[in-house]
């Protein structure tokens, strides 16, 4: 769906904002709900050495009232088909390449299906969603770290219910869901993982919490998700929108009323602030720290100085002019890439605001205007995964890699087609790394592709 899922529950939640708010955090107790039967003890002959230990014990199953995680792997893997589909890259009629040196478009006919790319997609995996209490999730967002994904649940209109799975994503072919957490009183609209732990960024009913907007954070030992030590930490507005991780330090976003926030790791007290109007994502490179705003007649970026959170520059862009829509913003090689909504994909400087790059939405999909939006995109090497709303996941291709051309430098992409998946309706958030793709397809669940 184009918009943010939570941010339209704002009526009801209202009376919890506070215009100016001094955030603290709440921290939780966890109870084990279940217990493993105890294994038989082997007797080793007493010539035998003692025998080691090859890994850690996994943790329980818990629950704090608000919070239960399941770390049960052989339950939560039934609720994934496994499968080894290819997944055709359907070409529009023209091919769209983009150099923003001209500001113009060049358009070309593509080439056949088989030459269309210089990838293979082969579809290994589809997850069905969880279910709280009869209502079904639908997936917020994705992040990749190393050998695992951290997928964020949120709900369509209330009640607030939410969800977090881990999956281990070592083996590319066979991706596993080896934790789960359920939240029973707040959406999980996006999330990041370092240093061992979770950072959940939601918006929540929960009239026991300070503020609807907030983050729990979650500790995940080898993938496994665990209550110990869980804290809430309150944002102000209606809900969180994104959140990034650096050494100690925590750097949230939350929508209207809100703004970027800076929080210590260790004590989650709040060390900096920066007010901003409708702030919808945050990532960071270098020394650089960049918010993606919506706003009206035009999206822009804030670009901050990371270690003093000095504003450094605003630059506007087309598009991300639709309110409480979502719009996510990813930064390589001095370059932000933006989801901009119903502007497509934008590429500007970091530095000096320049447009070097876009890729517009797709033409003539049958579907209403409203729904075919640019809200997520994800760059890694020459490619370039976007999420276009119910439009469904297109790819891209550029000549040079994205992370290694100069920050003015113009960006040559090239529109390579649609993913076609049998029954993909909506999609809400694409994350690409190494060789692996989720799709976050909404109430489909996701879908898990091996990029090769």
């Amino acid at each position: 769906m184009a918009n943010l899922v939570g941010l339209g529950k704002l009526a009801v939640v209202a009376f919890l904002a506070l215009t100016t708010l001094s955030c603290g955090a709440v921290g939780t107790t966890a109870t084990p709900t279940s217990l493993p039967a105890s294994a038989p003890t082997a007797v080793a002959p007493a010539s035998s050495p003692p025998m080691p230990i090859s890994r850690p014990p996994t943790p329980l199953n818990q629950s704090n009232g608000r919070i239960s995680i399941t770390n049960d792997a052989a339950s939560l893997n039934r609720r994934i088909k496994r499968t080894w589909k290819e997944v055709p890259i359907v070409p529009d009629v023209l091919a769209l390449s983009s150099a923003s040196g001209s500001h113009g478009l060049l358009l070309s006919p593509l080439p056949d299906i088989p030459q269309a790319a210089s990838v293979t997609l082969t579809l290994v995996a589809e997850v069905t969603p969880p279910t709280v209490a009869g209502q079904v999730l639908q997936a917020s967002s994705v992040a990749i770290k190393g050998d695992f994904a951290y997928v964020s649940y949120n709900t369509r209109g209330e009640p607030y219910h939410g969800a977090i799975q881990v999956f281990d994503i070592g083996d590319a072919d066979k991706p596993i869901l080896v934790s789960e957490a359920i939240f029973l009183d707040s959406d999980i609209h996006s999330l990041a993982f370092e240093g061992n732990y979770v950072y959940a960024i939601q918006g929540t009913g929960g009239i026991s919490l300070d503020t609807p907007a907030g983050f729990d954070v979650i500790r995940s030992k080898n993938g496994r998700l665990s209550l110990d030590g869980n804290t809430r930490v309150a944002l102000p507005s209606f809900a969180g929108t994104g959140v990034v991780v650096s050494g100690n330090s925590i750097y949230a976003t939350s929508g209207n009323n809100g703004g970027l926030y800076v929080f210590d790791t260790k004590s989650f007290s709040q060390k900096q602030q920066a007010s901003l109007s409708d702030a919808r994502w945050v990532d960071m490179e270098g020394t650089r720290v960049v918010v993606v705003q919506g706003g009206i007649p035009s999206g822009q970026i804030s670009v901050f100085d990371k270690k003093s959170l000095a504003l450094l520059n605003t630059f506007s862009f087309t598009g991300a002019d639709i309110p409480e829509s979502k719009s996510t913003v990813q930064v390589l090689g001095g370059k932000a890439i933006i989801a901009a909504g119903n502007g497509g994909v934008q590429i500007l400087s970091i530095h000096t605001g320049t447009v070097v790059g876009t890729v517009p939405l797709p033409k003539d999909t049958g579907l209403d205007s409203s729904v075919v939006v640019t809200n997520s995109v994800a760059a890694a090497g020459k490619l370039l995964f976007i999420s276009n709303g119910e439009a469904g996941v297109y790819l891209s291709e550029a000549v040079d890699e994205f992370k290694a051309t100069a920050s003015e430098e113009p960006q040559d992409i090239t529109l390579l087609g649609k993913l076609r998946f049998d029954d993909l309706q909506s999609v809400n958030h694409v994350a690409y790394e190494g060789d692996t793709l989720f799709v976050a397809a909404g109430l489909g669940g996701l879908k898990i592709v091996k990029v090769d």
